[in-house]
């Protein structure tokens, strides 16, 4: 009798793990759009924020209340894309690798850029409801860059998106919001077009990037020394201005030590602020004086800095509230149960980090 209680334990158990595991991989109750899941991809809103309250206690309290204060990012169990490679290269494919990376505002719209971990399919941008939060499409597009930032140019209706050349260089690219709004890959089966690229020089790569007062800010990510961010003027019709005709690579204004593991930037009123992380230690925001562009010039030692969860992407401010993301719940990471998987954007309170 004792050897078929234990297995029967052990069948218990079994079947405790397989459970477990399923919702790690699947996330909370599955739901798809045309390929691309739009659940959340590892816990629902009450235990989110229980666990952040657990384990980061002070970084919950800087939370909202209001009832977008996050938004469910899609596509992390299963997305729409293109195969990238091999024989099949143009087809249609659902992924389950995709790593979100790039966040941006625009319009009526929130957008999430996306990569695949494994390069085999083109990366992609989630398009989100503002208001709502829902899901409305994916935009696959040309490439297979990391995407690692976006950023809106609202006077001239211009999305902006870090890429590289064929020789991985630095390079930014750009989408109009009318080829955003009119992109409908459920019908075409093609990648979106960039309506513009340009190369960029003295930026060893574009691995994150904002837009303030009609410049591009355009950051080098090192994990072991002190990053480079180069500041680009634009004209008045919204493109980079300065091209040295020579090399046909588009000059900064200046450029400027960072400090290092920097995935994201946020020029704010008089402060600049970036999101610090590598690896599954705690991530950092990181505050910084900006007193004007003639002053800028090392930027290596923070003022105050906040510590978030681990894997924190890019950070932007829209109204009252910081936003970021987090690539902690692609499937690489949120099979970790150590790991805190951010499965949302989420909104700090400004007010409460002053």
């Amino acid at each position: 009798m004792k050897k078929y209680f234990f297995i029967l334990l052990a069948c218990i158990g079994v079947c405790g793990l397989m459970l477990y595991g399923y919702s790690l991989y699947n996330g909370t109750k599955y739901e798809e759009e045309n390929g691309t899941n739009i659940n959340s991809a590892s816990k629902d809103l009450e235990d989110f924020y229980a666990e952040l309250e657990a384990y980061y206690p002070d970084f919950y309290k800087k939370i909202p209340r209001e009832s977008q204060s996050t938004y469910v990012i899609p596509g992390l169990v299963q997305s729409e894309s293109i195969q990238a490679k091999g024989e099949d290269r143009g087809d249609t494919e659902q992924t389950e690798d995709m790593t979100p990376q790039g966040l941006s505002f625009l319009e009526k719209y929130v957008l999430i850029s996306a990569y695949s971990k494994g390069g085999e399919v083109n990366s992609v941008i989630w398009v989100l409801d503002k208001e709502s939060g829902d899901y409305i499409k994916t935009i696959v597009l040309p490439s297979t860059s990391h995407v690692g930032g976006m950023a809106y140019d609202s006077k001239n209706e211009r999305l902006w998106v870090t890429t590289t050349d064929e020789e991985s260089s630095a390079q930014v690219s750009a989408l109009d919001l009318q080829t955003i709004e009119e992109d409908d890959f459920v019908s075409t089966n093609d990648p979106v077009t960039f309506d513009y690229q340009f190369n960029l020089d003295q930026v060893e790569r574009s691995s994150y990037m904002a837009y303030d007062q009609e410049k591009l800010f355009v950051g080098y990510f090192d994990k072991d020394e002190h990053g480079h961010l180069g500041i680009y003027q634009l004209d008045p019709a919204g493109f980079p201005a300065d091209k040295d005709e020579e090399t046909e690579l588009y000059q900064p204004l200046t450029v400027v030590k960072t400090p290092d593991q920097v995935q994201g930037i946020v020029v704010y009123e008089d402060q600049i602020l970036f999101s610090q992380s590598y690896g599954n230690k705690d991530s950092k925001i990181l505050w910084f004086d900006f007193t004007g562009y003639d002053t800028l010039t090392d930027m290596s030692i923070p003022k105050k800095e906040l510590v978030a969860p681990p894997y924190l992407q890019q950070i932007l401010v829209e109204g009252q509230f910081l936003y970021l993301l987090f690539e902690s719940s692609s499937l690489k990471y949120r099979i970790n149960p150590a790991v805190t998987s951010m499965d949302r954007v989420v909104a700090l309170s400004l007010e409460k980090l002053k």
